[in-house]
């Protein structure tokens, strides 16, 4: 019934959007393109009011894999079709907690970055490059604070994108490499500077898992991602149910790790006739509450 629901919600503002569409050839391309924002952030407006019923009768205590939040809802229309996905960012890691809130380095998600980096093949010393990127004062950490064209923000970062401007960090590293015929991840499929700082062991790569304790290898990581498919942490001690984990290895991860998510990207993909549009908003959820806190259109 739910989904039915959000259906009937992006149904409506789909064709909304396709009369507009079939009416605009009578206005000139910039008009014709206007009137087309103007019908896409009212799909925005009704979009957020589905995610909102989608998330109403979902149990803020726990997230996982098969939940109505985490389906593709894709509604075809006469001159396009909309997609919309949700993507709880718990499932990263957020390099802004590198450094704490007094302005130091945070000791315990500096050594789960350098498990990460380690795993990736990453140079160390570009982690200490985002730390001086991020930290408030203008002192080296170890990493670089002055560029050739500008320096380094000493705020948090605010896009993905944004790594691409600190020392080091290139295409590879960014977006992933084949080594040995085997595909590492990109910093860009792992990091989200607008997660919480605890990571949802039930929605998280292999990589960041292997990332939150030194004990968890490749093993024992696909071992937590198989049990979790026929059923999900409802919470952390659940992680004992998993052959190979331990009471040591929940209590280190205590601090770092949760079974659920609060904040959310939603993905809207809008194509009309032989143009694309993409809607990006981010919420936050609060128990049964949900909050914008922004949106994009490209």
């Amino acid at each position: 019934m739910l989904l039915i629901v959000v259906l009937i919600l992006i149904g409506s503002i789909a064709a909304t959007v396709t009369s507009v569409s079939e009416d605009s050839y009578l206005l000139d391309e910039y008009t014709s393109r206007t009137v087309e924002y103007e019908q896409i952030y009212m799909m925005a407006d009704l979009a957020i009011e589905a995610v909102k019923e989608i998330f109403k009768n979902d149990d803020p205590k726990v997230d996982y894999y098969g939940e109505y939040w985490s389906q593709n809802i894709t509604v075809p229309i006469e001159n396009g079709m909309v997609t919309v996905t949700i993507v709880d960012q718990e499932r990263f890691l957020n390099p802004n907690y590198l450094v704490d809130s007094r302005d130091r380095i945070n000791s315990k998600y500096l050594n789960i970055f350098k498990r990460l980096f380690f795993l990736l093949n990453i140079n160390e010393s570009i982690l200490y490059n985002i730390i001086d990127w991020i930290d408030k004062n203008q002192f080296s950490n170890g990493g670089v604070e002055v560029y050739t064209d500008y320096p380094a923000k000493n705020r948090k970062i605010d896009t993905l994108e944004e790594l691409r401007l600190i020392n080091g960090i290139d295409n590879q590293i960014f977006n992933g490499t084949v080594e040995n015929g085997e595909f590492k991840p990109g910093l860009k499929s792992l990091l989200s500077p607008y997660s919480n700082g605890k990571v949802n062991v039930n929605t998280a790569s292999k990589w960041v898992l292997m990332s939150l304790d030194q004990d968890i290898d490749s093993a024992l990581a696909d071992a937590i991602i198989a049990y979790r498919k026929n059923k999900p942490f409802k919470n952390l001690n659940d992680l004992n149910l998993v052959d190979g984990v331990t009471g040591d290895i929940i209590h280190r991860i205590s601090t770092v790790a949760d079974v659920k998510s609060k904040n959310f990207i939603i993905n809207m993909d809008i194509k009309i006739g032989d143009r694309d549009y993409k809607l990006l908003f981010l919420v936050e959820r609060n128990g049964k509450n949900i909050n914008e806190k922004w949106r994009k259109i490209y």
